[in-house]
């Protein structure tokens, strides 16, 4: 691979993050929050200091109604996935159920957190087609930068196994996957 290549794939790598951010976040105005709701958004982010987390609470909301809270976990249940964005969003679909959640309204769906979301909440709020996100605080540019250098970093080491179709034969087990066509370096 040539230098020029390289630079093109970086390049292209952080236009395409920058892309990713400025959808996620772009929001036409301010979110009004009820007082009921900002008073809930920051009891969660309290609960997060009883057991020394980073204090951050997150309500996901449609039309104007609670459907998700959660606040930070990781060290309270040693989880690395125990942010208050993923625990909002669980809480979420464990209430309404995966397919009255997935059906759902998107342009009447939002989520408020405290503290600028990190990349593994923004990825969940891309696969979960969740558009409008809010936060009280952003994170700064530094952060944001080193997040995508870590982004670009990752893409360039990950490394692909060697395999005889084992994970094609557990999806076309899978109910929803045989419709789909899965590309994969596996032989045929």
């Amino acid at each position: 691979m040539t230098l020029k290549s390289l630079l093109s794939i970086i390049f292209a790598g952080l236009l395409s993050a920058l892309y990713v951010c400025l959808r996620i976040y772009r929001t036409p105005h301010q979110k009004k929050l009820t007082e009921y709701q900002m008073t809930r958004l920051l009891a969660l982010a309290e609960k997060s200091l009883e057991s020394l987390d980073v204090p951050v609470g997150a309500l996901l909301i449609y039309h104007d109604e609670i459907i998700g809270e959660g606040c930070n976990t990781v060290l309270r249940e040693s989880d690395a996935g125990g942010h208050a964005e993923i625990n909002a969003l669980s809480d979420a679909i464990e209430r309404l159920g995966m397919e009255q959640f997935l059906s759902l309204d998107r342009t009447s769906l939002y989520l408020v957190t405290t503290f600028e979301p990190c990349l593994m909440c923004t990825g969940a709020f891309l696969n979960y087609n969740i558009k409008q996100i809010y936060f009280l605080k952003a994170k700064d540019f530094i952060y944001l930068a080193k997040g995508g250098a870590r982004f670009i970093r990752y893409y360039f080491r990950r490394g692909k196994m060697t395999h005889n179709g084992e994970q094609d034969s557990l999806f076309e087990r899978h109910p929803h996957y045989p419709q789909r066509k899965i590309r994969t370096g596996a032989p045929e």
